[in-house]
């Protein structure tokens, strides 16, 4: 049951079943659950807000009438609440493409069975499932893409850095890491869009462009040049956008930064594609 459970997972299900023990529960529940996340420091805990870990034991500890230890020789079985919030976990884990189940999906799945009390317990400290969610999307996606490359590279030594395909042309992954990793830094919303020519406006003295629009109302020094902006490029790998019928007339944009398709599908879409099993590093 649990062979894709990372380590710290395992770990929680151990103190889980501690924690069930230490009450004297017949059966492991999700707010035991909930205290083997916050017994093991992981990146879930930390986006929890200051002082919630102990103040949710504090409330578990006023809620439950401690009785008589159970034996560590006696297998606890899981509450029919928890079989729900492992089987939430690895869903989480398949959404992500992610091959292993770690603390960060078992805590997801907590989120998902509402009305848990562990979740009820989360909801006083504004913790939300979809905002939780996008969260360790994000941060997991960095960290597994990161220990990644970090373990190859420790294997290749002073090996040439990895290389992932973009159109057909190599790039570094790391570089490729970067500018995603900027664009992740807000949670743009990005909309799928024909490319078309833009307004601007030039230095009548320097001849620099700029798109900001309203610098044409000073006409002494600035000049408007109807659709004179002719293409864009995508921000992570740089592919020329301009008014086309091809690939090239098709990204995704938030207003402001453009991406080709082939890059929203490998890093938006699939926002594990880096250590995903389609990645096609090499």
């Amino acid at each position: 049951m649990f062979e894709r459970y990372t380590e710290k997972a395992r770990r929680v299900i151990f103190f889980a079943r501690y924690e069930a023990s230490q009450f004297g529960s017949p059966v492991i529940d999700t707010e035991h659950l909930l205290l083997g996340i916050l017994r093991e420091t992981t990146q879930v805990t930390r986006m929890l807000p200051a002082g919630a870990p102990e103040a949710i034991r504090a409330q578990i500890d006023a809620r439950f009438e401690i009785r008589e230890k159970v034996s560590n020789n006696v297998d606890l079985p899981l509450s029919n609440a928890a079989k729900r919030v492992l089987a939430y976990g690895a869903e989480e884990a398949e959404r992500l493409n992610h091959r292993h189940i770690g603390s960060e999906h078992l805590f997801l799945g907590l989120l998902r069975e509402k009305n848990s009390l562990a979740a009820k317990l989360l909801e006083p400290f504004g913790v939300k499932l979809e905002q939780f969610r996008t969260k360790i999307e994000v941060i997991g996606a960095y960290e597994a893409a990161e220990g990644v490359l970090s373990s190859r590279d420790r294997r290749l030594d002073a090996a040439p850095r990895l290389i992932i395909t973009i159109h057909g042309l190599p790039f570094k992954v790391d570089d490729v890491l970067g500018e995603v990793r900027r664009c992740r830094l807000h949670r743009w919303h990005w909309r799928k869009a024909s490319w078309k020519p833009r307004d601007c406006v030039t230095d009548r003295q320097s001849g620099k462009v700029s798109l900001d629009i309203t610098l044409a109302e000073d006409s002494a020094n600035f000049e408007l040049i109807k659709s004179g902006w002719k293409k864009d490029h995508c921000t992570v790998c740089c592919w020329e956008l301009f008014e086309s019928q091809d690939d090239h007339g098709t990204g995704y944009t938030n207003g402001r930064d453009w991406l080709c398709l082939e890059c929203y599908d490998k890093f938006w879409a699939r926002p594990d594609f880096i250590s995903g099993s389609y990645s096609d590093i090499t």
